[in-house]
């Protein structure tokens, strides 16, 4: 569509102004308080995820709508209770699907064509809702998931089992809280790539996530990956960068 537009300008049919304006319509959708970034899942390989919290429940609807309406797909995440309840009964053919705070609305029966395989690791059974939120946006943008729950450094032998769970992965992501120790242990073990999360998971003082990210940041290990508290939506926009960029060296695309 962009390329007909430049042809159109390029032919004098029609102006430069006319063919911008044509473009921001075709890429965003504007409502009164939000523009939508239509475009984003075509140019970066991973969709735009409506950020619920601070949100009025009647804006996410209104969001959650024009995504339904421009793509069949809406993700949503860090909803609260007002708002889950809000979207399951505006949408009641929709197909909805939740893990932690995030949930998946889609109108559309189209599968996505599968990307690659992810290993998706925690430390601990309490870092499993950020796993699962992780797990179920690669899932929906076409990623194949191996689970490896509750491998954490407590039993040293229990992240080699995890390891090995997950072996068939091109990209391991690595939740953990308390010590945090875990990402830095498997990125020592292994030469796929390792993105580190931190989970607000632990004891008194730095038990909010706070220990967890300095341990990974000063992680021995050169070329670990590390994100923010919690950061799940981010640890799958990562490895998704990693499988198209594997993909398009696979098949021969620069």
């Amino acid at each position: 569509m962009i390329r007909d537009l430049l042809e159109r300008v390029r032919a004098g049919e029609i102006g430069i102004e006319e063919a911008q304006e044509r473009i921001i319509r075709l890429l965003y959708e504007q409502g009164e308080d939000f523009l939508l970034d239509l475009h984003r899942h075509r140019r970066t390989g991973f969709p735009e995820v409506i950020y619920a919290r601070g949100k009025s429940t009647d804006q996410v609807l209104r969001i959650v709508r024009s995504f339904l309406e421009s793509s069949g797909k809406a993700f949503v995440s860090l909803v609260n209770e007002e708002q889950e309840r809000a979207i399951s009964e505006a949408f009641p053919q929709a197909r909805i699907v939740k893990a932690a705070s995030l949930m998946v609305i889609s109108t559309s029966g189209e599968r996505p064509q599968e990307l690659g395989s992810v290993g998706v690791l925690t430390a601990g059974t309490a870092d499993t809702p950020y796993a699962a939120e992780c797990a179920l946006m690669l899932e929906e943008i076409g990623v194949r998931v191996i689970q490896a729950f509750d491998f954490g450094v407590s039993g040293l032998h229990r992240p080699f089992l995890g390891i090995r769970q997950t072996r068939e992965a091109d990209v391991l992501i690595v939740f953990a809280g308390m010590d945090g120790i875990l990402p830095t242990m498997v990125a020592s073990l292994t030469d796929k790539p390792v993105i580190a999360v931190p989970t607000p998971v632990g004891y008194g003082f730095g038990g909010s996530g706070e220990t967890a990210l300095r341990a990974m940041l000063q992680s021995c290990v050169p070329g670990l990956m590390v994100l923010n508290i919690g950061n799940s939506i981010g640890a799958a926009s990562a490895a998704v960068r990693i499988l198209s960029s594997i993909r398009r060296r696979t098949n021969g695309q620069v």
